[in-house]
């Protein structure tokens, strides 16, 4: 039993290992790709509010490519952005000649480590959109869910290094709108048509990798399914030991055999040697 609990835990362990994640390198919008890898850094966005007799300063911090890093051992845990959010806002309150202080810290975007942000843009015929939106939600405070909602738009005359703008945050949606480069799909040289260069072929054969891992992903996960759930019934219901416990074993024995068999016939086929009747013993 300790082999099938090992091949169990095996199988869910693939499984969930072949879960594809957000890809920012690969980003679809609309049937067309996106290069968001640029984007992937930590950015604080600040503001401050006069709130006599104290100063109110509300920080965001956010990376759209993934979860933010971990706060250094420096910070309290009480002060830290939860686990698992791509989308922190803390509020700090300062007063003179005493110490800073933070009343708030809540993740405005991604709660477990599965959520992902979804990539939402109005087709335009074949034409590659100009603007998305990257949205995802957080937590809940108050029984308001709150919710990111940043959107990228296709400047190529700025740089990616410019941070996204404050527009506001309201009933919990945090609203920013980012210009750069990389909102622009890959190929697009500024008429908003696909990729024609060599370099989207190489991203097709890609795809097509993609396709075949898939198929022989979903081959090994479902032998090892096979070979677990038969091996199960036969040790518990029908109360096998030994080889026998192998789902199917007089099949797998022949299997060779009939293997050989198909072959031979086969290259009997290729080779012209088929004779219709029986033949000599």
């Amino acid at each position: 039993m300790q082999i099938l609990s090992a091949l169990v835990v095996s199988v869910l362990a693939f499984s969930n290992g072949a879960a594809a994640a957000f890809d920012c390198k690969k980003a679809q919008v609309a049937g067309f790709t996106y290069d968001l890898s640029a984007l992937s850094t930590e950015i604080t966005l600040e503001s401050n509010a006069t709130t006599p007799p104290t100063i109110t300063g509300t920080n965001y911090k956010l990376n759209i490519c993934g979860p933010l890093a971990s706060a250094p051992d420096s910070v309290p845990e009480i002060d830290r952005c939860p686990a698992n959010a791509w989308v922190c806002r803390s509020v700090t309150n300062y007063k003179k000649d005493e110490k800073s202080r933070v009343t708030e810290v809540n993740a405005v975007a991604g709660v477990s480590s599965k959520d992902e942000p979804s990539l939402e843009a109005r087709a335009s015929g074949n034409e590659s959109p100009r603007e998305f939106h990257w949205k995802m939600s957080g937590t809940k405070v108050d029984n308001v869910e709150w919710s990111a909602d940043i959107k990228l738009v296709c400047d190529k005359s700025a740089k990616n290094e410019n941070p996204p703008t404050l527009v506001g945050f309201s009933q919990g949606v945090l609203s920013l709108e980012w210009s750069v480069p990389a909102a622009c799909a890959l190929g697009d040289s500024g008429d908003g048509g696909k990729d024609k260069s060599p370099d989207n072929d190489k991203d097709d054969t890609s795809s097509q990798g993609g396709f075949f891992s898939t198929l022989f992903t979903l081959f090994i996960v479902g032998s090892t399914l096979y070979l677990v759930v038969g091996v199960l019934y036969k040790s518990l219901v029908v109360r096998a030991t030994g080889l026998d416990m192998i789902p199917n074993l007089a099949f797998w024995r022949e299997f060779p055999y009939l293997c050989a068999d198909f072959a031979q016939h086969m290259w009997d086929m290729a080779s012209g040697r088929r004779r219709d009747g029986y033949s000599v013993v």
